[in-house]
């Protein structure tokens, strides 16, 4: 059975209505609204190889992550901030493992722009296509792809990193990628403070970004679900959230 590549795209155009510049905290349809759009969409526009339902790591299982190309101490560190913030969110455990070790895996790869497109030819043809694509903008950062067996389970990925790039946009694209291949594959603009937006350079989460994490993670939105249903039980969470906050 060939694992399902994910990529992303939004699902619709956010339509939050018009706010002054000063708000940045969401109104609990807009928020319940993002969260689908970043939870069901494609960036990358293959919207056909999207799971269509909730896709998340396995609860009960540890993820390898293997280390590969030009890492350097400041990148891995980079990464391994990362990932213990994620760990702390999620609940997941994670645990760097050797190359092709067997289990649920994500492969970060340092290396330059141009040496991507051999990692292109070890792909299958859609996702082969997508890497050429993406690094043929001498601008690009990083990108990543994620694997499903079967749909609702996330069983690997890949996070591409250019070495070549500024440090600090390399731990900001770092931090969203990583983020991305929890199963948020989508980025969608926001008036609120969130990693999720298209062009964003956030170097930590914010408080929504933690949410939609945890949210993800809550044992009530399983693996499976359809968007009605999962956005039903996150509409309950984030009305709670909306409410502390405003105290």
């Amino acid at each position: 059975m060939r694992f399902c590549a994910i990529s992303m795209l939004a699902l619709s155009l956010f339509a939050a209505r018009p706010v002054a510049a000063e708000e940045l905290t969401p109104q609990l349809d807009d928020l319940v609204r993002h969260f689908g759009q970043v939870l069901f969409g494609s960036e990358y526009g293959f919207q056909e190889h999207t799971p269509g339902v909730i896709s998340k790591w396995n609860a009960g299982t540890t993820v390898g992550i293997t280390v590969q190309g030009r890492q350097t101490e400041k990148l891995v560190h980079m990464a391994a901030k990362h990932v213990r913030g994620l760990a702390k969110l999620t609940g997941l455990k994670f645990k760097t493992v050797a190359v092709g070790a067997p289990g649920p895996t994500i492969d970060l790869i340092f290396m330059k722009r141009a040496e991507m497109a051999g990692l292109a030819k070890q792909l299958p043809p859609t996702e082969a296509e997508l890497v050429r694509a993406m690094t043929s903008d001498p601008t690009m950062v990083c990108f990543f792809l994620v694997w499903h067996k079967p749909r609702e389970r996330i069983v690997k990925s890949i996070v591409a990193v250019n070495v070549e790039r500024d440090p600090v946009m390399i731990d900001a694209c770092l931090l969203e990628e990583l983020t991305q291949v929890m199963g948020l594959p989508n980025d969608v603009d926001a008036y609120w403070p969130t990693m999720f937006k298209p062009i964003d350079t956030s170097l930590e989460w914010s408080k929504w970004d933690r949410l939609y994490l945890k949210t993800l993670y809550d044992p009530r939105i399983k693996p499976g679900m359809k968007p009605v249903d999962a956005l039903y039980v996150a509409k309950d969470i984030f009305a709670k959230a909306l409410a502390e906050h405003a105290k």
